[in-house]
């Protein structure tokens, strides 16, 4: 039986690939060969935009070098003649973003086509079981969630929320911080910000421009911080203290939030 092999596709990420695809890591086909398709959007039947982890072609790889060495990688392909952001400023945004958090680099980009490192893992929404409607709803299901899930969740909570405020202190906002453009990748473990396409440089923004988006950057963390507080107790620290601070504009009750983490903090 043919045995998996092992592809890097960032400087500290590898994968494992079914040997099939070997002979084209190896020695490229002329264009791109499509492995996986993870999204498409359309409007009205219209194709917009396809998301892609795709094996890089001999074109790709002469026009990138980072192709060269990470040439299973993700593809963001745009349709021409439809409405997008520009292909460079996401690419330099994650530029930014890789010399301030190390976030895996960008690859490179054309007028319609975006490509990066791959990054292995889950979307830290997926490992989330907060996924009600509204925000109230998920309170049943943290009080049932174990300790160890709700502390693994905060770990993980704390590592991305000082991501955004380095990123903020270094004058970049991320511009769609949901919990879906977090991933967490296991080995080696750890959990890093994706899809800079909304970002936004400080020098472009007023100051109140620039506080609402720092805001909304962090909202929804926040929103799930309270939640691992009300299975966990009352915590400290900068992701619990911004949290506290920004209970009256993250809930329409903030203080059922505030009962619930007491609760939890008084059976301690």
């Amino acid at each position: 039986m043919d045995e998996d092999i092992t592809v890097p596709v960032s400087p500290r990420h590898s994968v494992r690939l079914a040997r099939e695809y070997g002979s084209i890591v190896k020695k490229a086909q002329r264009r791109d060969f499509v492995v996986r398709t993870i999204a498409k959007r359309e409007a009205g039947g219209t194709p917009l935009m396809t998301a892609e982890i795709v094996i890089a072609g001999e074109e790709t790889r002469e026009q990138f070098p980072l192709a060269q060495k990470y040439p299973l990688h993700f593809r963001k392909t745009y349709f021409p003649g439809r409405l997008h952001g520009d292909p460079k400023d996401e690419f330099e945004h994650q530029a930014r973003a890789s010399s301030l958090i190390d976030v895996p680099p960008p690859i490179g980009h054309t007028p319609n086509v975006f490509r990066s490192c791959l990054l292995p893992g889950q979307p830290y929404s997926a490992l989330s079981p907060f996924q009600s409607e509204p925000m109230e709803a998920n309170i049943p299901k943290a009080r049932q969630l174990g300790l160890a899930a709700a502390a693994g969740l905060w770990l993980l909570a704390e590592h991305a929320a000082k991501d955004l405020t380095e990123l903020h202190a270094g004058g970049l906002a991320h511009g769609d911080a949901e919990l879906h453009n977090f991933i967490v990748c296991p080995s080696p473990l750890e959990i890093l910000p994706i899809d800079f396409e909304g970002a936004m440089d400080r020098g472009d923004l007023s100051d109140e421009d620039w506080a609402y988006r720092l805001q909304r950057d962090l909202d929804p963390l926040l929103r799930h911080a309270v939640l691992l507080e009300v299975s966990l107790g009352a915590q400290t620290g900068p992701l619990a203290e911004l949290a506290e601070a920004r209970m009256g504009a993250l809930f329409k009750d903030p203080d059922r939030f505030r009962r619930e983490i007491d609760r939890r903090s008084d059976l301690e």
